[in-house]
């Protein structure tokens, strides 16, 4: 069997070897962006009001079952008193589960602020904190990602309706 011997000019060597060179200058200016102090680790901190918490299959103080839908709205501002600088919406599933303290639920979160929105994914036992993922965003938000803790004490289950929102985002 007759081998092929494969020969290479010189200048398809130098064009690889540009094509590389342009590839890796062009992945650490990326790096490089992705790693400016201004976009890792950044902190917002959201406060809420007027939040309510809405089922078909609970009433106002009943506290929701596992598989029980309901979805939860509120205001959000920069500061406790402060200017509405957007709104909160999210979608929960009450679990069921016999490891968790009470009824927990999947919560998928929505912000809407004034320069884009910003989408989070997390599960709360019932009265406890949240810590949640950051899914990514629009507007001025596109491609964030990171965590943040959530409480909210919505006005159905005896709560004042205010809530927090300490989000840490990094590109």
């Amino acid at each position: 069997m007759e081998e092929a011997i494969r020969t290479t000019s010189r200048r398809s060597v130098l064009g690889r070897g540009l094509a590389f060179a342009a590839a890796a200058i062009g992945l650490g200016a990326a790096n490089a962006q992705a790693a400016t102090p201004e976009t890792q680790g950044t902190e917002l901190l959201l406060y809420g009001r007027n939040f309510h918490l809405h089922s078909r299959s609970t009433r106002s103080g009943q506290v929701p079952e596992g598989g029980d839908r309901h979805s939860a709205y509120g205001e959000l501002l920069r500061r406790p008193g402060g200017k509405v600088i957007g709104h909160f919406t999210a979608a929960h599933l009450t679990q069921a589960s016999p490891f968790a303290i009470g009824a927990s639920s999947l919560e998928i979160h929505t912000f809407t602020l004034e320069d884009g929105t910003i989408h989070g994914l997390g599960a709360v036992a019932r009265g406890a904190e949240g810590h949640f993922v950051i899914l990514g965003g629009t507007g001025r938000y596109t491609g964030v990602t990171g965590s943040y803790v959530a409480r909210q004490n919505v006005r159905e289950l005896g709560g004042n309706g205010a809530a927090t929102f300490h989000l840490t985002l990094a590109r």
